[in-house]
């Protein structure tokens, strides 16, 4: 009994078919050689190029614990493991109508609420720094007498932004240990 050539070609495709599927529809394994390894995440998160470039001529990055809001005032009161490092400057409203200061002032609003939760996070950082490594400062007063400088940073969602700027550190009235860091 002779089966008719296209029969057997159908049984075969099928018969291939059903061998394969099982095969293909394990898991594959991976292959741990040619997986990337991650680094460990770095202390600073995405503040670590930023921290490290403003201390290379010494200085002190501690963490910020908390960061209290004044809306009416709009100004920050920075505290960090040492104590506080006091009110930032006041930002103020721009715009040539209400309507644009008004967005400027939710603007203001929503990024001062994320500083704070920064702060509470562990995201947030107080880096006294020489005076010579900080970029301007945004001041004019010419006060150039002290060597020490500050900046907060704060990770938002994996980037590192600048929250206050502190144009003079008096060592004088730092915490004696926070004073001890700053030449080491």
């Amino acid at each position: 009994m002779s089966i008719p050539l296209p029969v057997v070609l159908a049984a075969a495709l099928f018969s291939t078919a059903i061998a394969t599927t099982p095969a293909d529809a394990a898991p594959r394994k991976k292959n741990p050689a040619g997986s990337v390894a991650q680094p460990p995440a770095d202390r600073f998160l995405a503040c670590d190029v930023r921290v490290r470039d403003y201390l290379r001529e010494g200085g002190a990055a501690i963490r910020v614990t908390k960061i209290e809001v004044d809306d009416a005032r709009l100004q920050l009161n920075i505290h960090h493991e040492y104590g506080e490092a006091g009110k930032s400057s006041r930002k103020y409203l721009r715009g040539d109508t209400e309507e644009e200061m008004r967005k400027n002032l939710r603007g203001i609003l929503d990024e001062f609420a994320a500083a704070a939760k920064a702060a509470t996070t562990g995201r947030a950082w107080y880096v006294i720094a020489a005076r010579k490594v900080m970029p301007d400062l945004r001041d004019n007063s010419g006060e150039t007498t002290n060597p020490w400088t500050a900046i907060v940073l704060a990770d938002f969602e994996g980037k590192c932004r600048p929250i206050t700027f502190y144009q003079s550190v008096d060592r004088n009235k730092l915490d004696p240990e926070l004073s001890k860091k700053l030449d080491e």
